[in-house]
């Protein structure tokens, strides 16, 4: 009885056991399946979102092309995921499962097709042009800007006006990185504009405001050349006609030199922005042509020389000044100036000459002499007169000319003293006798000329060195 109590409760109990030892592999293979889909789904998410970040990257720097946009009544495209077939049973790919494709994967015919937003999409994400006519700030300001000129020709030269007029080339150089460029195939390695090309292209660019301050007016041929190299460098010429004003040194002439200047000065822009500067290449550049010529001087070298010029609160504008050398040939005043400046001289000398000592005084009468004085007098005066028409700039200056001017007013006025002393007086016969009276007119007689011709070659000699 016990025991088939016993067998009646272990039977079920068995059998119980039995059914979980049957369950626990099912149990375990889809616990393992469930874990695998979803480490399967984990590394999906993963590749889709990388996939889609890399495409983010791409739109945004034009790179890649969008998908394409439908028109108006046109079926669409087949999506990737109704496009791709289903894998079959055991074949799936890693990071996919068996119900889909991967996801971001287009199909071929989806990649093949034209794009017609990239360009629209490129134009929005491209940074927009700079504007070339601001001052280049890409080389760090100062801006240096190279500075020469050359002389091409001398219509004329008025050195009494101080005037003339020129035509000449100015050079300027400077250098702006926003202008490089690939120089592939170009053998000049720059591009050149000429006339009105290179005037249209100025206007496009930044030219520094370069004035000449003593130019009054330009007359005749304008000509522009514009070279842009490719390494950024950018190189104006103006060729033109015209009329200057300037400042003239007579003080040693008929042996002065004077210079032909221009003036060039940066308006607007202060040395904080753009400095003018020449180097060995542009001293070399700036020359006067072998054809250059100007009657009654020599033309010399064009010297170039910078400084500052003051503005309002303190500001200092760049400036160089470009000097043509010329040197005027001694004979140009030779004849209408010195020849009867020396001549005029001699009248007080040959009113001393022309007289001679007797026991009682002097041969000739006093008035007489003094009549000649009075003529030499009358004779530079109208000398004087003629010089300061022809020549204004010599007549009010300190020169040669009006040195020796004063040295003639200074022997006629000697001279009528020793008329009206000596000769007509007689205070020396009078007062110490009959030998020193003679004595003091033939040291009269030679001291004067000797000083009076020591002087004016000293004066010559002065100006000439």
């Amino acid at each position: 009885m016990t025991r088939t109590r016993v067998t009646h409760w272990l039977t079920p109990l068995f059998v119980i056991l039995a059914i979980v030892v049957c369950l626990v592999p099912f149990a375990h293979r889809a616990h393992a399946g469930s874990s695998d889909s979803q480490t399967k789904k984990a590394a999906a998410a993963r590749t889709a979102k990388g996939a889609a970040q890399a495409t983010s990257k791409a739109v945004s720097q034009g790179a890649v092309q969008s998908p394409p946009v439908p028109s108006k009544g046109a079926p669409s495209a087949p999506s990737a995921s109704s496009s791709a077939q289903p894998a079959a049973p055991g074949s799936e790919q890693p990071g996919t499962t068996g119900d889909a494709a991967e996801p971001g994967a287009a199909s071929p015919n989806a990649a093949a097709e034209p794009v017609e937003a990239t360009a629209e999409m490129a134009g929005k994400t491209s940074p927009e042009e700079p504007d070339l006519t601001s001052i280049p700030t890409g080389g760090g300001l100062p801006v240096m800007v190279n500075v020469a000129v050359s002389v091409i020709e001398i219509q004329s030269f008025d050195d009494v006006k101080g005037e003339f007029d020129a035509t000449t080339d100015l050079r300027l150089r400077w250098s702006d990185p926003r202008l490089r460029y690939r120089a592939t195939g170009i053998a000049s390695k720059y591009m050149e504009y000429r006339g009105k090309a290179a005037e249209a292209q100025l206007e496009k660019l930044w030219v520094p405001n370069v004035d000449i301050a003593n130019r009054t007016e330009t007359s005749g041929y304008v000509g522009h050349r514009l070279r842009v190299f490719a390494d950024g460098r950018v190189e104006t010429m103006l060729r033109a006609t015209s009329h200057y004003k300037i400042d003239v040194n007579v003080q040693n002439f008929p042996f002065d030199t004077q210079s032909l200047k221009q003036t060039l000065i940066v308006r607007d822009q202060t040395t904080d922005e753009v400095v003018l500067r020449f180097d060995k290449d542009d001293e070399e550049f700036s020359r006067a042509a072998s054809s250059v010529q100007l009657e009654s001087w020599k033309i010399g070298d064009v010297d170039l020389d910078a400084d500052l010029a003051s503005g309002w609160n303190g500001d200092r504008y760049s400036r160089v000044m470009a000097s043509l050398i010329v040197t005027r040939f001694p004979s140009t005043g030779l004849t209408t100036i010195f020849i009867p400046l020396l001549a005029s001289l001699l009248i007080p000398l040959l009113a001393l000459w022309m007289n001679r000592t007797t026991p009682e005084g002097f041969e000739v009468e006093a008035f007489e002499l003094a009549n000649v004085g009075i003529g030499g007098l009358f004779s530079v005066i109208a000398l004087s007169y003629a010089v300061s028409s022809a020549y204004g700039s010599i007549a009010g200056s300190d020169n040669t000319v009006t040195r020796l001017f004063a040295l003639n007013y200074a022997t006629l006025a000697i001279a009528l003293g020793v008329v009206v002393l000596l000769f007509r007086c007689n205070l020396v016969l009078r007062y110490f006798g009959p030998y020193v009276h003679e004595q003091v007119f033939k040291f009269v007689l030679w001291a004067l000329p000797l000083l009076t011709l020591g002087t004016s070659v000293a004066f010559v000699f002065i100006a000439a060195c």
